[in-house]
C-alpha cells in the first residue's frame, strides 16, 4: 500500500497507512534501534576507521604543529632577525591555546547545525595554509606571532572542532580508544616533526621550511577532509527529529559539570610544563643539550602509547580507574622521581611516566560530557560540555606558562645543589605535583552511575 501524503517526507519505503491508529510512545531501546537501521555501524567498519584516520591526520597538522613550536622558538631566539626576543616563546602556546579555546563556541554550533562542518573545515584549511605562508614571509616578531601563532591557532580551531564531533558521532562503546588515537596523533606529529623541523631550520632557515610545510598541508588537509563522511546523513537528522532535543543550559546546573571543569583546570596547570622545563632542568645538572632535548621526544612517544592504552581501558572498565592512574602516577613521577632524582636516567623515567599518564587525561573529556548530560539523545549538549572543557584546558594551559615563569623567576638566584628539586627547581616541582594530585577531585563525578544510552 502506498504511503499517505502525511508520511511521504518521512520514508520512501512503502508501508501500511497507520495515520489513523493510536500512537504509543516507543521505548528508548526500540527508538534507538529504529534510528540505527540502515546506518553504518558505530565503533567498527571501514567507514568509521577511515574517518578516524583522516581526522587524526588533521590533528597532526593542527595541534601537532603547535606542539613542535619549541623548535621554532629555539631557532628564532638564537638567530636574527628575532634573536633574543622573548615574544617568540608565545607562538606554541597561542596555537594550542586558541585551538582549544574556540571549542565552546564552535561545538554547540556544530551540534545544532552539523551541515556547517564541511564549510567550516574548508574555510579552516584555506586560512591555515595562508597563515603558514604568511609566517614564511614575516620579518618582525609581531608578524610571526600574528601568523604562525594567532592566525594558525584560529584557523586550526575551525578544523579541529568538527573533528571532535566526528569522533563522538562514529564511536560510542569504543569512544575512549578513538579519543586516545585522535589526541595521540598530535604526539606522533610532535615526535616525528620536531627533529625534521630542527634539521630544516638549521640547513635552510625558517622561510624555506615554512614554505615546504605550507605545500605539505595544502595537499594533506584537503585529502583528509575528502575522506571524512558523516555517519548520519543531514537530511536523515531532520527526518528523525534530531532537532527536537534543542540545546539547553541544563548541563551548567549540574554539580558534576563544575567538578569536571575544576579537575580539568588544575590538571592543565601542570600538563604542559614538563615538556618546557625538563630539558632546562637537565642542562642545569650538566646534561648535554642534545640528550636534554630527547626528554621531550620521550614525553611525546610515551604519550602516544598512554593515550591509546588508557583510552581503551576507559571502554572496558569505565573512566574512574584511568583518571586515578593518570593523575596519581603523574604526581608520583613529578614529586618523587623528578624531585629526588639527579641522574639522567631518572629524568627519562619522569618523561616516560608523565607522558604516558598525564597526557592521557584528555581522553576522559567525552566520558565527562556524557556523565554530565546523561542522555545520548542530546548530542548537542554533550558537544557543549566538551567545548567548555576544551576551553578550560586551553586557557589554563596558556596561563600555566606565565605562572611557571613567575615561579622560576622568584627562585632564579637559588643555587643548584643536591637537595630536593636541585634547590632552584623545588618550588616548581612541588607546584606541578600538588596540582596534578588535586585533579583527582574529578574522580568523585566519575563514580556516578553509567549514563543513559
Amino acid at each position: 500500500m502506498a504511503p499517505t501524503a502525511g508520511h511521504a517526507s518521512e520514508k520512501d519505503a512503502p508501508g501500511p497507512d497507520v495515520s489513523t491508529l493510536p500512537r504509543a510512545s516507543p521505548s528508548p531501546e526500540r527508538a534507538h534501534h529504529s534510528d540505527e537501521e540502515g546506518l553504518p555501524p558505530r565503533d567498527q567498519g571501514r567507514a568509521a576507521w577511515i574517518c578516524l584516520i583522516a581526522i587524526s591526520a588533521i590533528s597532526m597538522a593542527t595541534w601537532g604543529f603547535g606542539a613542535t613550536q619549541g623548535v621554532f622558538r629555539e631557532y628564532y631566539f638564537n638567530n636574527p632577525p628575532f634573536e633574543g626576543n622573548q615574544l617568540v616563546a608565545s607562538i606554541g602556546l597561542l596555537v594550542v591555546g586558541i585551538l582549544q579555546s574556540l571549542s565552546p563556541f564552535l561545538l554547540p554550533l556544530i551540534g545544532s547545525y552539523p551541515h556547517f562542518r564541511p564549510h567550516m573545515m574548508w574555510t579552516g584549511m584555506v586560512l591555515v595554509v595562508a597563515s603558514s605562508l604568511g609566517a614564511a614571509f614575516s620579518t618582525t616578531a609581531l608578524q610571526v606571532i600574528m601568523t604562525q601563532g594567532m592566525m594558525y591557532g584560529l584557523s586550526s580551531g575551525l578544523l579541529f572542532a568538527p573533528c571532535i564531533s566526528f569522533v563522538d558521532e562514529w564511536f560510542f562503546q569504543r569512544r575512549g580508544l578513538a579519543n586516545g588515537i585522535f589526541f595521540g596523533s598530535a604526539n606522533i606529529a610532535s615526535a616525528a616533526l620536531s627533529p625534521i623541523f630542527a634539521r630544516l631550520l638549521n640547513q635552510y632557515g625558517p622561510r624555506t621550511t615554512l614554505i615546504g610545510w605550507t605545500v605539505f598541508i595544502a595537499v594533506a588537509i584537503p585529502l583528509g577532509i575528502l575522506c571524512i563522511r558523516p555517519r548520519l546523513p543531514y537530511a536523515a537528522r531532520v527526518d528523525a527529529g534530531a532537532h527536537e532535543h534543542k540545546l539547553t543550559l541544563k548541563p551548567f546546573k549540574s554539580p558534576y559539570f563544575w567538578l569536571f571543569v575544576l579537575s580539568m583546570a588544575v590538571q592543565s596547570l601542570a600538563n604542559n610544563l614538563p615538556a618546557n622545563y625538563l630539558p632546562s632542568y637537565a642542562t642545569d645538572l650538566g646534561v648535554d643539550s642534545t640528550k636534554a632535548a630527547l626528554l621531550v621526544t620521550y614525553l611525546s612517544l610515551s604519550g602516544i602509547i598512554g593515550q591509546v592504552s588508557l583510552g581503551a581501558l576507559t571502554d572496558s572498565v569505565g573512566p574512574l580507574v584511568p583518571m586515578l592512574l593518570s593523575t596519581l602516577v603523574s604526581s608520583f613521577a613529578v614529586l618523587v622521581v623528578w624531585g629526588l632524582g639527579k641522574a639522567y636516567w631518572t629524568m627519562v623515567i619522569v618523561s616516560l611516566l608523565f607522558g604516558a599518564f598525564a597526557f592521557s587525561f584528555m581522553v576522559l573529556r567525552s566520558h565527562m560530557a556524557a556523565i554530565v548530560v546523561n542522555d545520548s539523545n542530546r548530542p548537542a549538549e554533550e558537544l557543549l560540555v566538551s567545548g567548555v572543557l576544551m576551553f578550560t584546558r586551553g586557557v589554563v594551559g596558556v596561563v600555566s606558562g606565565y605562572i611557571a615563569a613567575a615561579v622560576l623567576q622568584s627562585s632564579e638566584s637559588t643555587k643548584i645543589d643536591s637537595s630536593y628539586g636541585a634547590g632552584k627547581w623545588r618550588t616548581l616541582i612541588i607546584l606541578l605535583g600538588t596540582t596534578m594530585t588535586a585533579a583527582t577531585v574529578g574522580a568523585i563525578g566519575l563514580r556516578r552511575r553509567k549514563p543513559n544510552i
